[in-house]
């Protein structure tokens, strides 16, 4: 009996184990790291800290190039193919969220985020839209988001050191502006002796489209918004768009506008030496660093408020406070539990903050002044032991930037810079209500948008280079062009979806 009763209880035992501690603590995580990067997950900081924080380790398989990460993708989730665990930085379309989710091969973390993410759950209970923006069509959470309270713009930069140098005003309107960017071309305020300055720099049709605030209209990508009746509006049609085109026009052929602005890409944009000449008067960009070096863009630049059109100032709202897809659970994982939990330390300020800086008073110190600072300094630690450090800065990773931290380092030029575009907070508009599309609807209006989006772009280049007049008889045909390529199916498929 004894020898039963004992078998019995090493059979309950064995059962117990996982419970008793010996439960999943090593995974396969999979990921893009970011064009480029030079980091190695394997060794680096952040999931040395993580560990420690949640005993969780993980064997990687990491991407640095953006082909082969799709390649991968691709592989990864084919018919018969080992899946990794968990997809961090996953860099996930909306397309394949929704394809693998409905396959099963992502599964729905929606059910699973109330108890295993109370951190990330709290912030979508308090902001609805963050939940919308992340759920799919078929009510499924197929992965987690990248959170930014203060989101990311391509905000109007203006070199602030030549309006103080030329004892110059702010622009509040088209016409100030020009008056700003004749100065900028004509009184040599980089006081070089030479005549190098580009008035305002752009970046092709898309960014151009971006002064479309200074006539009252914040349009998306697919040139559409949302009217105050709740109707699609089709900006092209508007005579207004025609009158922006008029005053761009008139810009580009007074050199005050960058006379490669269609040709060009950032890359031959961006200035790396701190010693070179500032040439730049005015940019689109998320931030001033964006083209320029820290020195030269935080020290010289400042944002440009939009511009007031009856009485009202709005701005393009670019992509909102979420970035979706970055972090997601493969059927393959038999403890998605754990890995939520993992993750939730991201969407808490301590552990975004550890994700960001390290470890208090190991990596990074607060100083009297309540600023913060890397310890032993910055360039102590340079861009080889940031790398080591943290992955924040390459990528977009699951997590809660933690801003107020961030605008309390200790140079006050990268909470100047934050503030700058805080500006635009209280006028940034969204152009369409969130949205996520089917597979067959993305097909739908992406075939639209290849006929349309790229004659309204050509016809809007052609028209500010001048190889286009603009008269009576090209605005009606450019919108007859328009109805040819299908204009009222696009605004009667965005109607069905704003109805929705």
């Amino acid at each position: 009996m004894f020898r039963r009763i004992l078998g019995l209880l090493i059979s309950l035992m064995l059962a117990l184990l996982p419970a008793l501690g010996l439960a999943q603590t090593t995974f396969t995580m999979a990921g893009f790291d970011g064009e480029g990067s030079t980091r190695d997950w394997a060794t680096n900081g952040f999931f040395t800290r993580m560990e420690a924080r949640t005993g969780l380790n993980f064997t990687f398989q990491q991407y640095n190039a953006g082909d082969k990460w799709q390649t991968a993708k691709n592989a990864m989730f084919a018919d018969g193919a080992e899946m990794p665990d968990v997809l961090f930085k996953a860099a996930l379309t909306t397309d394949e969220l929704i394809r693998y989710t409905d396959s099963g091969k992502l599964i729905d973390l929606l059910p699973l985020l109330e108890e295993n993410a109370p951190n990330l759950w709290a912030l979508l209970q308090a902001n609805p839209d963050w939940l919308k923006a992340i759920t799919l069509p078929s009510g499924k959470v197929g992965a987690l988001p990248a959170i930014q309270e203060l989101a990311p713009q391509n905000a109007m930069w203006i070199n602030r050191t030549w309006l103080e140098e030329l004892k110059l005003e702010m622009p509040t309107d088209m016409e100030s502006l020009r008056k700003v960017l004749t100065a900028f071309r004509d009184r040599d305020p980089n006081k070089n002796g030479k005549n190098d300055e580009i008035p305002m720099l752009f970046l092709g049709p898309w960014e151009l489209k971006f002064f479309s605030h200074a006539w009252g209209v914040a349009a998306n990508d697919y040139n559409i918004y949302l009217d105050d009746a709740g109707k699609v509006q089709y900006w092209p049609q508007d005579e207004r768009f025609f009158d922006m085109i008029e005053t761009l026009r008139g810009l580009y052929a007074d050199g005050l506008l960058d006379p490669d602005g269609f040709v060009t890409a950032d890359a031959l944009r961006r200035v790396t030496d701190a010693e070179a000449a500032v040439t730049y008067g005015a940019f689109f960009a998320p931030s001033a660093v964006t083209l320029l070096t820290y020195t030269s863009g935080a020290e010289n630049y400042t944002v440009m408020g939009p511009f007031e059109y009856e009485g009202k100032k709005i701005y393009r709202d670019l992509i909102g406070n979420i970035t979706r897809g970055t972090f997601a659970i493969t059927s393959a994982c038999e403890d998605p539990a754990a890995l939520l939990r993992w993750v939730d330390v991201l969407y808490a300020e301590e552990g975004a903050i550890a994700a960001l800086a390290g470890d208090q008073d190991v990596n990074y110190y607060f100083r009297e002044d309540g600023s913060w600072d890397w310890v032993g300094g910055a360039e102590a630690l340079g861009m080889t032991g940031l790398t080591q450090l943290t992955i924040y800065d390459t990528g977009d990773m699951p997590w809660l930037f933690p801003l107020s931290f961030n605008n309390r380092y200790y140079e006050e030029d990268v909470g100047r810079m934050n503030e700058e575009l805080a500006k635009l907070t209280a006028c940034a508009v969204q152009p369409f209500p969130t949205y996520t599309l089917t597979n067959e609807e993305n097909a739908y209006v992406g075939q639209l948008q290849h006929e349309l989006g790229r004659y309204v772009d050509e016809t809007l280049a052609r028209m500010v280079l001048g190889e286009t007049s603009i008269s009576e008889e090209t605005r009606a045909e450019f919108l007859a062009g328009l109805e040819e390529r299908g204009v009222n199916d696009m605004i009667t498929f965005w109607q069905k979806i704003a109805d929705r």
